[in-house]
């Protein structure tokens, strides 16, 4: 059996009484997909859903901290290139609160975030991602974020965040800093503030965003604000959300997303589903103002602790015209 835990990569390493060790993680998904149009055409295949690995270093910093760092590699199909994933350092000083940099493959806020309710499902095989599919959840991003988080009491804490969206945009991978990448929605920074509660089976979140490099255009983001909450009832978990962004021409993109996951009891079973929409008004063309709703059903079923099947469907309505599906069924296994 494998063990878990590297120390220092295969040693130890102790140096002026710092003591750093590497946990090495990893996962391999298998699936099949299949998508279906509005019209009815579809396309399916069955191959490799996910595969990466994941390290995690940790360090006391006299003085300081606690140091935690992070890194990951997605690793492709056989003689297939394999790419880096999320890397992160975080800083844990105590009482004065946590700083955080990081490069990673951000999560949708509200489907994958507080009101998800356990059932975040991502699918990478066919179309890239299942929430693709569902216009409603947007798919996710990659940004490099510096973050500031206080504790302000035992239930509640206050962060502050700087992101460089799309970095893996720019000529050498990296984020273009001061001098951005120019006025194109892709590629706008952002600041966010949030603040979070935490007591018993209770969870909210709630922030505001503002974006810079933004000219007039119905495609530019001015600011956002959003909230969403969870509540563990032992017998199911329920959470819902809502998030609406507002563009310097003046229109805005409404979500709203309520999700259920519920464990059965005295079984491996777990069934979760997530209902949503995304509203988008105030555009120069009329033809611009849609309405979308989507859904999503999961089933989990545990083989062991490491070891689960899962099943999901996705839908979405497109202003009433059409309803593209997927379909996900994937043997996952981590270590």
């Amino acid at each position: 059996m494998m063990k878990k835990t590297l120390v220092a990569l295969a040693a130890v390493a102790v140096t002026g009484g710092a003591f750093a060790q590497a946990v090495m993680t990893g996962s391999i998904g298998y699936a099949y997909f299949q998508t279906q149009t509005s019209a009815g055409a579809t396309a399916s295949g069955m191959g490799k859903d996910d595969a990466s690995l994941n390290f995690t270093m940790t360090e006391d910093i006299e003085g300081l901290g606690k140091l935690t760092s992070k890194m990951g590699v997605k690793l492709n199909t056989t003689d297939k290139a394999s790419v880096g994933r999320d890397l992160s350092m975080v800083l844990d000083m105590g009482s004065a609160g946590s700083l955080k940099v990081d490069s990673i493959y951000s999560d949708d806020y509200l489907s994958c975030g507080i009101a998800s309710a356990g059932s975040c499902v991502y699918g990478s095989l066919g179309s890239g991602s299942i929430s693709s599919v569902i216009n409603t959840f947007s798919t996710p991003t990659y940004n490099e974020d510096l973050v500031y988080k206080f504790k302000l009491t035992d239930q509640i804490a206050l962060s502050v965040a700087h992101t460089e969206s799309a970095p893996n945009s720019g000529a050498s991978g990296e984020g273009a800093g001061a001098a951005g990448y120019g006025n194109t929605a892709d590629y706008q920074r952002y600041n966010t503030y949030s603040a979070d509660y935490a007591a018993g089976a209770l969870t909210l979140n709630v922030g505001y965003r503002t974006f810079d490099m933004a000219n007039n255009a119905t495609s530019n983001a001015n600011y956002r604000h959003r909230a969403s909450f969870a509540y563990d009832m032992g017998v199911a978990k329920i959470g819902a959300g809502y998030q609406q962004q507002t563009y310097t021409y003046g229109n805005t993109r409404t979500d709203t997303l309520v999700g259920i996951s519920i464990p059965l009891a005295n079984s491996p079973l777990t069934l979760s589903a997530q209902w949503g929409t995304r509203a988008k008004s105030g555009n120069a063309s009329a033809s611009s103002d849609t309405t979308y709703s989507g859904s999503i059903y999961n089933a989990v079923y545990k083989l062991s602790n490491r070891t689960n099947i899962s099943g999901t469907y996705a839908t979405t309505q497109d202003a009433g015209t059409s309803n593209p599906n997927a379909l996900v069924i994937a043997l996952n296994h981590s270590f």
